[in-house]
């Protein structure tokens, strides 16, 4: 009988070491959720919750990075624009210096001085075309080609007095390699084209003659330059709807990463109230556990001595 009893009390203390050292795992487990502020910090803790939250920062990750190509690709065109709108002030005023030529009150010197200075203006459109970015030309032909309607007049002869307009303009689209494309988004496509044309001064004025010698040169020079005006214009005009874009764009991707955000947030942020109230219960727990098991031990050694005491009487 003695024995049975010896048997009860040490699987009674076994017991209770299994009882402490899960309160314990637990406050351990608690404590590591605080600690992180994350409910799932191992696969273990939720094989299929850990696999859809890490799906789903994958994709937040992407959102972001397409957030800052945006901001960069913004960056850009606004360099782009910059210069775009620097060429369209210098056409304007080389088209009014035409405008002064074609003036009988101008001598032959006055016209050489307005010719000079129209010819410096021209030089000053090539150097707003050599705006770089990143070490790269924007406007020397390698990001856009455009194209436009060629106008005859009755002899069948090319009519280079014609005046473009943007109907007269559209882009040549045949070669991929000559766009610039934007990575806005998460997955393959996401993506915004844009184009920069060639609008150095051989491109820009390849069918303008700009010559203020006489009242009739000077005439048909400020009509001619409206083609290179609505040809700047026209690239300002393709930046300016790019940026746009890129502004919808940008704020369609900040409300997709929140959205994201929020989502894991629900899978995977730890509950910070209910985590501490299980380490305190646990806490608690263990404790009265321990409490239990030192009074199993001494209820055994009593019992060991008065086994030990009848033996030996």
């Amino acid at each position: 009988m003695s024995l049975t009893i010896h048997g009860n009390l040490a699987r009674g203390a076994e017991g209770l070491t299994t009882t402490m050292n899960k309160h314990q795992t637990e406050m351990g487990k608690s404590l590591e959720r605080v600690s992180t502020g994350q409910k799932i910090n191992h696969a273990g803790d939720n094989s299929a919750g850990n696999a859809i939250s890490e799906k789903m920062l994958a994709q937040i990750r992407a959102l972001d990075q397409g957030q800052e190509n945006t901001q960069n690709a913004d960056s850009l065109l606004k360099i782009a624009e910059e210069a775009v709108n620097s060429i369209i002030d210098v056409v304007k005023a080389m088209r009014t210096k035409a405008l002064e030529a074609a003036n009988d009150s101008l001598n032959q010197d006055d016209r050489a001085v307005l010719q000079k200075e129209i010819d410096q203006l021209r030089n000053q459109v090539t150097s707003s075309a050599l705006i770089t970015h990143n070490g790269r030309h924007l406007f020397t032909g390698d990001y856009g080609a455009i194209e436009e309607a060629v106008y005859y007049d009755d002899n069948g002869d090319i009519n280079t007095a014609t005046r473009l307009s943007f109907s007269d303009i559209s882009w040549k689209n045949d070669d991929a390699n000559k766009h610039m494309y934007f990575q806005v988004g998460p997955d393959k496509g996401d993506t915004i084209m844009t184009n920069f044309m060639n609008m150095t001064d051989k491109f820009l004025f390849s069918d303008v003659t700009i010559d203020l010698s006489t009242v009739d040169k000077s005439e048909e020079t400020a009509m001619s330059l409206d083609k290179a005006l609505e040809r700047a214009l026209y690239q300002q005009a393709e930046i300016g709807v790019i940026r746009e874009r890129l502004e919808y764009t940008s704020e369609n991707l900040q409300m997709s990463s929140d959205e994201n955000t929020a989502a894991l947030s629900v899978i995977k942020d730890a509950d910070m109230a209910k985590e501490m109230t299980n380490y305190v219960k646990n806490n608690v727990l263990m404790q009265a556990t321990q409490a239990m098991m030192a009074q199993a031990n001494t209820s055994l050694a009593t019992f060991i001595d008065l086994i030990k005491g009848s033996i030996i009487s």
